[in-house]
């Protein structure tokens, strides 16, 4: 069969620029952000556990302590590291079988003025801040473990487990346990002790709390059934393509080509065109019209086809 080289393809959709202009462009360099919902439960829990920690501190170091939850944020580790001063104290509670921790963080002139209060001191100012002793030390761990028991408690089925004091930290950029890239949850704290104004962090690892947070959600029960998969596979956009069988020349040819020219195309008279997806053929078809509109007639499909 010979025939005029013109264009035999038939689109199911316009292929458009408009399509792709739609949708902003996504950073893969930080994580997506937590939905409003998720981002109340945390909220609700993170103040929860901040009533906790107030109550657990006025009572140790016998100092009134106010604790205001500032915001919660889903950023990498990298992100939460810039924000913290270069020493700092970082207690991290690790989880049963999983390698990255929880971590809750602190001046190191809070906490020792915790200590000197735990120790029957008094003090009208912050400490000048340095790392601890190892008394100091031993003083920090028996609180935190508390603290620890609190934020288990308060945000209760959204941890994969009680965490458990594992290290204090000092360098929040040498701290190895956790890559620079993973994402975390950040609750940020304004701590009043006494008459002095200062800050504070709890970070979790996202990877340990997304997919608890997405299962408490209010939605939780209305999981994808298989129909509804079904039924947006079936509402999804698809190009497809009416084709003849494909000819092979030389890139020499193809260059000589001139309008006027024709082409011998290795497809029968009477052998119906392909319907085609990309590469898979999806059935056969004999082209057509109706009215002004071109058409194409399903003659077999790949089950039907011995």
């Amino acid at each position: 069969m010979t025939t005029i080289l013109e264009e035999a393809a038939m689109t199911g959709v316009p292929a458009t620029g408009e399509s792709t202009a739609r949708y902003p462009a996504y950073d893969f360099s930080r994580p997506a952000q937590l939905g409003r919902e998720s981002t109340r439960q945390l909220e609700a829990a993170f103040e929860s556990f901040a009533r906790l920690w107030s109550s657990q501190l006025t009572a140790k170091i016998r100092v009134r302590t106010h604790l205001a939850l500032e915001g919660v944020e889903l950023v990498s580790y990298q992100e939460y590291a810039d924000t913290l001063p270069s020493t700092t104290a970082m207690v991290a509670g690790s989880f049963a079988g999983r390698e990255e921790p929880c971590v809750v963080q602190f001046g190191l002139d809070s906490a020792l003025l915790w200590v000197v209060q735990m120790m029957g001191g008094r003090s009208t100012s912050m400490p000048e801040a340095r790392t601890f002793t190892p008394i100091e030390l031993a003083l920090v761990r028996n609180l935190m473990e508390g603290t620890l028991d609190h934020l288990s408690a308060s945000l209760g089925g959204l941890l994969p487990g009680a965490p458990t004091f594992s290290a204090v930290h000092y360098n929040p950029q040498y701290m190895q346990v956790i890559s620079g890239a993973a994402a975390v949850i950040v609750a940020r704290y304004a701590m009043r002790l006494g008459d002095a104004e200062t800050t504070a962090t709890v970070m979790l690892p996202a990877s340990a709390v997304v997919d608890r947070l997405a299962a408490t959600g209010s939605d939780a029960g209305a999981g994808h059934t298989a129909a509804q998969t079904v039924a947006q596979v079936r509402s999804t956009p698809l190009e497809i393509t009416l084709r003849l069988a494909p000819l092979t020349i030389g890139a020499g040819e193809v260059l000589d080509l001139a309008p006027g020219d024709l082409l011998r195309l290795p497809h029968p008279e009477t052998r119906p065109f392909e319907l085609v997806a990309g590469r898979t053929t999806l059935a056969q078809a004999t082209p057509g019209s109706r009215g002004s509109r071109l058409t194409c007639l399903i003659t077999t499909t790949p089950e039907e086809t011995p």
